[in-house]
This record gives structure tokens, sequence and C-alpha cells, in this order.
């Protein structure tokens, strides 16, 4: 546990447990479950990051009445001292185990940082503004580290590296002909044949015959015990195992070197992708260009046509890519915009239509959601544009422009992608 961050949280005087070790320990106690518990389902990470990072949120939210429970298994007496929804302390736990569960693992600070980043220009921070900002800070680099991994080049000459194949215990044993079998053989061979034929009648004779079917069998016989003898003697491991060593490093070296070029072919076709997409304007899922689309509409189907060319995985300089694609498209344009009139605009019948089949799958969760599960609940009729507040914690007057509204639906729709995988 990281019980720095702990302590800076603290110091931020946004609530009091005193000088009281026995309470801290109930704290720490209490933030080791709840990172348990985001490491066993990454799914809950985005509602609770959204919760952790607004002081305005509602006290019925579901996230935290569930870190409520949390905390009371192991401070009974928390409400005896704070009769009032202790939301300031539970928020701090939330912030906590998603820090920990962060720091701990790049995907995770991905799915915080994107989340986070979405809702953060438009939430009000007090006293642990600085604290927060410095975590979003730390998982913002682990996830661009991560990121530059799987994007970058290899820029260095591969380099095939042999290793030397040394046999050094191979030993033979030595191969000797047995001539107390050979010798009988050959004094058998040179006498006559049972018609009575010797060495004076010639090999074509039945002795010459004879001859041959002696020797040949007396030879044969002791060479087959001398290479029988010298198998015995052979250790094959002797052989086998240096080859295999040598083999081993070998197939070693070669996938390095495969993976590297492979990496490097990727990150290029990626880099392709994301140029031609940018210069084509064309849309892969409405099978148009986007300057034929309404500019309310570009957000989403840029957003969702971008998320189908990347991997999960991706480097911040993405986000300006599809904010300067939408830049330019708008003629050099970045006219802001509330999200109340966005949202109209979006829910007008014929545009209605049209986008709701980016939204399949909804988010009817009760509590706190993202502004794209929002979008996708409202253009399907489950909730109104009065409860965005209330659902995202970000207001109908809060400003934002249409590219950043793009960026926000890639960052939810990469998000989902990490937790499904």
């Amino acid at each position: 546990m990281d019980n720095e961050f702990l302590k800076a949280f603290l110091k931020t005087g946004l609530f009091e447990i005193g000088d009281s070790d026995d309470r801290l320990e109930k704290l720490r106690k209490s933030i080791a479950e709840l990172q348990k518990n985001f490491e066993e389902d990454y799914s809950l990470l985005p509602k609770y990051t959204l919760v952790a990072i607004d002081p305005t949120i509602s006290v019925d939210e579901p996230a935290l009445l569930e870190t409520e429970t949390i905390v009371t298994k192991y401070w009974e007496t928390l409400r005896s001292k704070y009769p009032e929804m202790p939301r300031n302390i539970l928020r701090g736990v939330i912030l906590n185990a998603i820090n920990n569960v962060g720091i701990s693992d790049p995907i995770a600070a991905r799915i915080i940082y994107l989340t986070a980043l979405n809702l953060y220009p438009y939430v009000k921070l007090n006293k642990e503004k600085e604290t927060v900002k410095s975590l979003l800070q730390e998982l913002g680099d682990i996830a661009e580290e991560d990121a530059i991994k799987e994007w970058s080049f290899v820029e260095e000459e591969p380099s095939l590296k042999l290793p030397t194949l040394k046999i050094a215990s191979l030993q033979f044993g030595d191969i000797k002909l047995d001539k107390e079998k050979l010798l009988p053989n050959l004094r058998a061979a040179m006498t006559n044949s049972p018609s009575g034929h010797n060495t004076q009648h010639g090999g074509t004779s039945t002795w010459g015959e004879h001859f041959v079917t002696n020797t040949a069998k007396g030879i044969e016989s002791s060479f087959n015990d001398a290479l029988k003898e010298f198998n015995q003697s052979f250790n094959q491991s002797s052989l086998e195992s240096p080859i295999n060593k040598f083999f081993t490093a070998f197939k070693k070296s070669l996938d390095n070197n495969l993976k590297s070029a492979f990496t490097s072919l990727t990150s290029v076709e990626r880099r392709s992708k994301l140029l031609w997409w940018k210069e084509s304007l064309y849309s892969s899922s409405l099978k148009k260009s986007y300057r034929e689309l309404e500019s309310s509409s570009l957000p989403i189907v840029m957003g969702v046509d971008l998320n189908s060319l990347i991997p999960e995985v991706t480097p911040i300089s993405v986000d300006y890519l599809l904010r300067d694609t939408i830049f330019l498209l708008k003629e050099k344009k970045d006219t802001p915009v509330t999200f109340g009139d966005f949202i109209k605009d979006i829910s007008q019948k014929s545009l209605k239509e049209k986008l709701k089949g980016f939204f399949i799958e909804l988010n009817e969760e009760k509590g706190r959601i993202s502004i794209t599960d929002f979008i996708g609940l409202l253009l399907n009729d489950r909730v109104t544009v009065n409860e965005l507040q209330n659902r995202t914690g970000i207001k109908e007057k809060d400003v934002s422009s249409l590219g950043e509204l793009a960026v926000t639906m890639l960052h939810d729709l990469l998000t989902k992608r990490l937790i499904s995988n």
C-alpha cells in the first residue's frame, strides 16, 4: 500500500481523524479491502473514479454507500463521530485505493486516468486539488510510458546473436574387432568345401562360395559386436544437451529479432492508418465523408471510427490527432459549445435516429456514469437532459468543444475495451 499518498491526502485537512493511530489503521484496512475489490474487477474503476474526484457527489451514490459499508466494518463508530455522510473520508478511501491499483498496473492506470480526465476539468476541487492533480499526473505518466513502448520503433539494427556450440565432454569408447571370434571363421573358410574342393579349384568352384560365406559371417559377427560395444560406450546426452542448448539460445535470439521487427512494422501500419484517416475524412461506420455530417454528430461518429482503428493502449498524441482533425474539418474554428446545447442538438429526431445505432450496449446501472454512457441512454430515451449533472457530475452550462467532446468519447470507448480485455 502507498502510505505516502494516504499521508498526503490526510495533510489536506479535508477531514480530521485526530492523532489516533487506531483510526488510521482502520482506514488502511478499508483501503486495502477496496483495493482488492478493484484488482479483482477492473469494471469498478470508472464508476469509483468518477465518484472520488467529485466533491459534490450525492450522498445517495451507490459507490459511496458501498464504500461506507467497507469502512464501517473496521470503524464501527464511524457514524457516531460523523452523523452525516462522511463523504470526504469515503472519497479519500476510494482515491487511495485507486491510486494503489493504478501505480501497480499500467492498464489500471490508463483506465483511471482516461476516466478522470473526462470529468476533472468540470469539478470544483477544494483542498484536495493538488493531491488529485498529482495522482492523475503520476497515473498518466505510467499509462503514457506503457503506450510509448507499445507504439515505438526499434531504432537499433537487428542483430542475430548466435551462441557458441561447445561439446566438451563428448567421449567415445575404443572400437576393437574380436580376433577370437574372427579367426575361427577365417580358418573354417580356408578348409575344403563339403564337395571336397579347395583353393586349388579357384573361386568359381563350390569352394569359392564356401570361402565367401564363412569369411563374411566371421567379419559380420566381429563388426557387429564391435559396434555394439561402441554404442554402449557413447553417452547420448553429452551430444544432445549442448545441441539443445545451442538451438534454444538461437531460437530466443531469433524470436527477439522477429518481435522487434514486427513491433516496428505494426507501429508503421498504425501511423499510416491514422494519417490516411485524417487525410481522407471518411467515416467507415457511415460510409460517407465527415464533411457531409452535421457538426453535432462529429464527436460521436469520429470518436467511434477512430476507436476502431487503434489498439486499446494509445499515446496521448492520438487525442491531439483527433482534436486537430475536427479543427481542420471545421475550417480551423474551435467554437465553444455547452453540454446542454450539444445534448439538445443530438436529441433532435433526425439526428437522434442516426446516432442511436452507435450505442447498442447501454449502461443502466444506478449512480454515476460517464458522459458517453449518458449520451447512449439519452438517445435511447432512458434518461433526460435534466439528469445530466446528477448522473455525470457535468452541468448543462459547462463549456467544451467538438474536439474535446470527441476526445471524451474516445477515452470512454477505450476504457470499455481495456476493461473487457
